[in-house]
């Protein structure tokens, strides 16, 4: 039996419950990932199969930390339960059931460079030309469309009443063809596809819905229609689910979240039992009675009182900027300030900006008032243009289909391969 005694008692209740469908509201800094680290021990040792657990999160970082700890606590029975983010796990389903939906099991995978790369091929190729209308709008317009589960069909048919949309429609269709004959999918076709595998046949549906005794979801605040739409085509009646979130903390609606999905697990698990995980163990009183009172405003919310028992800690201080310019001087005023009166180290403070394009005036001040910084971030790894490179060359040995890395390798190196080759 696994021991429970480093939880408090509702962290403890929410462990123990495996009796029906179960909603966690985790509020931040309350222990969510011992949570669900824990439930999943303890369902192991109340006689779960690992390989019948299906734990569904939204980065592979929260994954294998998380099974780390499971490991800690139950062995190598860890290494069997179905564990990552939803697109690795369906990923992994669409390979084994890659036939049944007209696909190779070879298929690759397109990241978002990727699908803009070829929404610009089909705009030149389809004559497309509409001032102001970028690659990228359309591209990001398509992601939107299929996040929220609208087809090429759906929107030419209910959304597309101008000139423009009518053009979006084109290339949306267009794009949805070129995917297949390249046996691409990209990161949206990774929820969608196995929709469409699920709804078209029923042996397969039955044969996943067998498979998985318990599925536990992550982060439930940030899921998307065609998510939510897949939990609840695998959970059948003899299936349990149990879901972790907090409505406060949804941050990604600009690609599909939909933070009525807490709301609708309501309506659509009627017997479903809530358990509130309330007591911070991460930031101050002042922090916490901060965020509550901003929080408190939402119109939208599931009710729940953050607490700690950590002290108070020191005030919060607003500073009233004219503009970026201006808010860039007063960082780098208080700073000075602050290293002055308390004896710190530039390395004691960091700053953090809700886009990469406000460094910019910061970068200037700092340089003008000598004060070191780092910049953390930059080029991921796999987007840089030679990992890219590599990447397209392994794909076309993998899938010949491929026309998209085709296309990038062609003149990589130099091949004197003209437009007119091509």
């Amino acid at each position: 039996m696994v021991d429970l005694k480093e939880l408090n008692s509702e962290q403890k209740k929410a462990v123990e419950y495996i009796t029906g469908p179960q909603m966690i509201i985790a509020g931040a800094g309350s222990g969510k990932t011992r949570v669900l680290t824990y439930k999943i021990a303890y369902l192991l040792s109340k006689g779960y199969k690992a390989e019948t657990l299906l734990a569904l999160t939204f980065t592979n970082k929260a994954a294998n930390e998380m099974k780390e700890r499971i490991r800690e606590l139950v062995g190598k029975k860890a290494n069997n339960i179905w564990m990552g983010t939803f697109h690795s796990i369906f990923a992994h389903i669409l390979r084994i059931e890659a036939k049944n939906i007209n696909y190779k099991s070879n298929f690759s995978i397109y990241d978002t460079e990727d699908s803009l790369s070829l929404v610009g091929n089909i705009t030149t190729a389809l004559n497309i030309d509409i001032e102001g209308v970028t690659n990228n709008s359309i591209g990001h317009r398509i992601s939107f469309l299929k996040n929220h589960m609208v087809s090429p069909q759906k929107y030419r048919k209910n959304h597309a009443g101008s000139f423009i949309e009518e053009k979006i429609a084109d290339v949306y269709e267009e794009y949805q063809k070129r995917l297949v004959a390249n046996n691409a999918m990209d990161f949206e076709d990774l929820l969608l596809k196995p929709i469409e595998l699920f709804n078209s046949n029923s042996k397969i549906l039955q044969k996943y819905k067998k498979k998985f005794a318990y599925i536990l979801v992550d982060e439930f605040q940030d899921t998307n229609k065609a998510q939510y739409e897949l939990i609840k085509i695998l959970v059948s009646t003899k299936c349990k689910i149990s879901v972790v979130g907090d409505d406060a903390q949804s941050i990604y609606s600009w690609r599909g979240a939909n933070l009525s999905n807490m709301l609708d697990f309501e309506k659509d698990y009627k017997r479903h039992k809530v358990f509130r995980l309330e007591q911070n163990y991460r930031s101050t009183k002042m922090i916490l009675e901060a965020a509550g009172s901003v929080i408190k405003n939402n119109k939208k919310q599931i009710v729940k009182t953050l607490w700690t028992q950590n002290n108070d800690g020191e005030q919060l201080t607003l500073i009233k900027c004219a503009d970026e310019k201006d808010e860039a001087y007063q960082i780098a005023k208080y700073l000075k300030k602050e290293i002055s009166k308390k004896k710190l180290s530039h390395k004691d403070f960091a700053i953090l900006y809700r886009t990469n394009a406000q460094s910019r005036a910061m970068e200037d001040i700092f340089r003008r008032e000598k004060i070191p910084y780092t910049i953390i971030g930059g080029v991921e790894f796999y987007r840089r243009k030679e990992v890219k490179d590599v990447i397209a060359y392994l794909r076309i040995l993998s899938n010949q289909n491929d026309e998209e890395s085709l296309l990038r390798i062609m003149n990589f190196p130099q091949r004197g391969i003209g437009n007119t080759t091509v």
